[in-house]
């Protein structure tokens, strides 16, 4: 396997990680959530927005693409026509964006493109395929109005999910295929196939904690088949997949995923980097420039989506 291993060492992200198991202590991700604990979880996402530190180089914006709500980030100035797709986190049943929008951000003011991020329908609303294909709507919507462009798709959690599910699509279906794709703690398999009990420290992944090797994510797939490629792109055919940047944390839950998923794609001959980061936390990428760690990260990334485009 093609996984680059590193360990965290700076104050800061001791210091985040810290934070992150206090918050996350008594919550779950990845199970069925009662009505109301999703309601307060959806609420605390809304406050932390109120207090987030916007970047001066973007402006933001909302549009309907296809009916489907999509945030828009676009530099003031513009270095390339080429686009980033990106998926949010949130288990299918939270909208992640206040804990995304500074790395999109980032990304946006860096690159000097513009990154579309699809708002798509939660769960228990709303279950499979109902996010993945207003997901595929809103790319592609994109791709027929910039047939000269180059798209990265990035994903992350299960944003991840949805974005390796989009791009397999993609691919069946003969559409224009990605560049590229980013993808930060995965999940692609929700099946209960894959054991995430070999790697997985309850102790430790505060945020999707290790259930048994059914982790459970019916909320989103409902009565769909779990090993239909669009729901566990672990059953999917990788040949011809896009050359692949994935990030995940030593003893995160979904640790297996991602180790699956860079083995498949080395098999089928696609270009492949993963990186592993011990002593972080999952989907940690998404602090961007926060920490020294995720910082090079960051830059990665940029430098991977530069040589794609």
């Amino acid at each position: 396997m093609s996984i680059e291993k590193r360990k965290a060492k700076s104050l800061i992200m001791k210091i985040i990680l810290m934070g992150v198991r206090k918050k996350f202590s008594r919550t779950f991700v990845g199970h069925d959530m009662d009505v109301e604990a999703l309601k307060k979880a959806r609420a605390v996402m809304d406050e932390n927005e109120l207090k987030r530190k916007k970047n001066p180089h973007v402006i933001c914006s909302v549009r309907d693409i296809d009916g489907v709500k999509t945030e828009v980030t676009e530099p003031k100035e513009k270095k390339t026509d080429n686009i980033i797709l990106f998926l949010h986190g949130g288990a299918f049943v939270l909208n992640m964006f206040p804990y995304e929008r500074t790395y999109l951000e980032t990304l946006s003011d860096k690159l000097g493109c513009t990154v579309y991020a699809v708002d798509y329908s939660l769960a228990p609303e709303s279950k499979y395929p109902i996010a993945l294909d207003e997901c595929e709507k809103v790319y592609v919507k994109l791709a027929k109005e910039n047939p000269d462009s180059k798209i990265c798709v990035m994903g992350l959690s299960a944003g991840g999910n949805l974005a390796t599910a989009l791009t397999l699509r993609i691919k069946a279906e003969k559409i224009k295929m990605p560049s590229a794709v980013i993808l930060h703690s995965p999940v692609i398999d929700l099946s209960g196939h894959l054991d995430r009990g070999i790697n997985a420290d309850i102790n430790n992944d505060m945020i999707v904690k290790y259930t048994g090797r059914k982790q459970s994510f019916a909320v989103y797939v409902g009565n769909a088949d779990a090993t239909r490629y669009d729901v566990s792109p672990y059953y999917g055919d990788f040949s011809g997949f896009p050359p692949a940047f994935i990030t995940c944390e030593s003893h995160e839950t979904l640790f297996a995923d991602s180790a699956a998923l860079d083995k498949l794609l080395e098999k089928a001959g696609v270009p492949v980097k993963t990186v592993q980061l011990d002593g972080s936390f999952h989907a940690y990428a998404a602090l961007g420039e926060r920490t020294p760690e995720t910082k090079k990260i960051l830059n990665e990334c940029i430098r991977f989506i530069k040589e794609n485009y």
